[in-house]
């Protein structure tokens, strides 16, 4: 997949018939086995036994409730891999799902994001990458794992450009705040707002530039 995918478009394109939880989806066209990056339309509910992977979960649309927490559209979740959990779902209920096999032994559990917890100054991009002034970046990580390949977190930075680089990693990405536009490898320009989500996956080339503060949720599995 050599461009940023919209996922919430995908979802309307593609035949995802609503269902179990663990059955009801759809593999996303990425060429990376290294990670299971799916759209899932869950309904009803039920109980998943616990997994190998640590499993990050998205609301695209509709309503999402694990253990009795609900989360809403636009907010989500990374499930520790080795945690039973229940699940409900009403319909038109839309997630996004990245899973990423455990190697370690570490405690069980959910994490949830926090789009308002506090943040802290982080590195900028590398200056060699900028077409202009180095930007003020913060952060808030909420947790790595998978042998620190697996992260995500809050991140907001003030405008700045980037040149086209090649991506190492999968990255998944919700906006909060403001606005990015990205131009392909091929000359192919996307814009994102706030309250679309998106997906760039390893092997893409694509600059970055934002005219305006962003704030995002982001997903990263980078592997070694």
């Amino acid at each position: 997949m050599k461009r940023v995918l919209d996922l919430k478009a995908m979802v309307a394109k593609v035949n995802l018939v609503a269902g179990e939880y663990l059955t009801a989806r759809y593999k996303l066209p990425t060429t990376d086995s290294a990670a299971i990056l799916e759209l899932v339309a869950p309904l009803g509910q039920g109980q998943v036994e616990p997994l190998a992977e640590d499993v990050f979960v998205f609301v695209l649309n509709g309503q999402f409730f694990v253990n009795d927490v609900l989360l809403e559209k636009g907010s989500g979740c990374k499930i520790t891999a080795g945690t039973a959990f229940d699940w409900k779902a009403h319909s038109e209920t839309h997630l996004f799902v990245m899973s990423v096999p455990e190697t370690e032994k570490i405690e069980q559990g959910v994490v949830f994001l926090d789009p308002r917890a506090q943040m802290s100054l982080s590195s900028p991009p590398p200056v060699e990458y900028l077409t202009g002034p180095v930007p003020t970046c913060h952060s808030a990580p909420a947790w790595r794992s998978c042998g620190g390949q697996f992260y995500g977190g809050i991140w907001a930075s003030t405008p700045y450009s980037r040149k086209k680089v090649p991506y190492v990693h999968d990255e998944f990405m919700y906006l909060l705040e403001g606005s990015v536009t990205f131009v392909s490898y091929s000359g192919e320009e996307q814009t994102f707002r706030a309250g679309d989500a998106f997906l760039i996956c390893r092997g893409a080339s694509c600059s970055w530039d934002n005219q305006e503060n962003v704030k995002k949720i982001y997903v990263i599995f980078r592997p070694s």
